[in-house]
């Protein structure tokens, strides 16, 4: 996505200039490690953005977007120890290449970073409700988080339960980032919901995207495997939807082979006929496109600048992407 390179490259070099210590190594090393091995560097763009679409210029907010970059890779390290995953962004997590106990103490260490960094917003910027959007938004990260563990052993998960779990999850710190640049720029309360508003339906919107994906996606640029999920036996949107929406004699089946992971290949196959059968993979399709729009009307009543064109561009490029 070239017409992002400026402000990836502003955070980027914002990135770099952060002055970590370095001693003590074992603390400091693995959050420069988690630094450089990059990212997309979503947030922090969405909370410039969030500035410029206020009408205010956009590197106001740079505090406000590292905090929010060193909060996410926060949650990613100890994301990896809960999920005792290998690798992350291609390269070994944290507590493989030094250990568990290292790595918790490094995401504390970069969350309490992630704090003093918003210390450097301007004087005249509402500290009190940056902070606010800032720590409301990581409560729900660990509300969600918490249901999604949860899911894993409940035998059936509504999808209003779903949606929630996702809207923490996924969608809150999407929503701040865009809300915490907009209060840098002294937005207005009807300008603040409309960022709202923006972050939920594209953090929603993008989760559901990669639950279909999972069934969907051209095996050559997905990457990974294909119905991985099912496999896997993870009740996401696509599962949930197919559970209610089956008879009697199709939900005791499909409960059945969610007790036995990895499920069975043909029995992923029979899951995938009955998400054909049941219109849940179109309806997961009108789902997305509904929240995608939703967001790019959001955006749209903002006035005319270079962060609202590219906003619309973002969001129109995820809706897109089939992988």
């Amino acid at each position: 996505m070239k017409f992002l390179s400026h402000y990836l490259h502003s955070v980027e070099e914002a990135l770099q200039k952060l002055d970590i210590p370095e001693s003590p190594a074992s603390l400091y090393q693995p959050q420069v490690y988690m630094i450089q091995n990059g990212g997309k560097r979503l947030r922090p763009i969405l909370t410039l953005m969030g500035c410029g679409l206020c009408g205010t210029k956009r590197t106001k907010a740079m505090p406000a977007a590292l905090a929010v970059e060193l909060l996410h890779n926060f949650t990613l390290i100890h994301d990896d120890i809960m999920d005792q995953a290998d690798f992350r962004r291609g390269e070994q997590a944290i507590h493989k290449k030094w250990s568990p106990s290292v790595a918790i103490l490094a995401g504390d260490s970069m969350y309490t970073r992630s704090m003093l960094l918003l210390n450097r917003l301007d004087e005249d910027v509402d500290y009190r409700k940056v902070v606010n959007l800032f720590l409301e938004g990581i409560h729900k990260v660990c509300e969600g988080q918490a249901l999604d563990m949860e899911f894993e052993t409940r035998e059936s998960v509504s999808l209003n339960e779903y949606m929630e779990m996702i809207r923490g999850k996924t969608a809150a710190l999407l929503e701040a980032s865009l809300q915490m640049g907009g209060v840098v720029a002294g937005c207005s309360r009807d300008e603040l919901h409309l960022l709202q508003t923006i972050g939920s339906n594209l953090g929603q919107a993008f989760q559901i995207q990669d639950d279909l994906l999972d069934v969907t996606a051209d095996p050559d640029k997905f990457g990974k495997r294909v119905a991985g999920d099912i496999y896997e036996c993870k009740k996401t949107y696509l599962m949930i939807l197919a559970m209610e929406r089956c008879n009697k004699e199709q939900k005791k089946w499909l409960m059945e082979c969610l007790k036995n992971k990895p499920m069975a290949a043909s029995d992923v196959q029979q899951v995938i006929e009955l998400y054909k059968t049941h219109g849940v993979i179109d309806s997961a399709n009108q789902t997305i496109e509904q929240m995608y729009s939703t967001a790019i009307k959001s955006v749209e009543r903002f006035g005319e600048t270079e962060d609202k064109r590219d906003l619309i561009k973002l969001i129109t490029t995820l809706k897109k992407r089939d992988y």
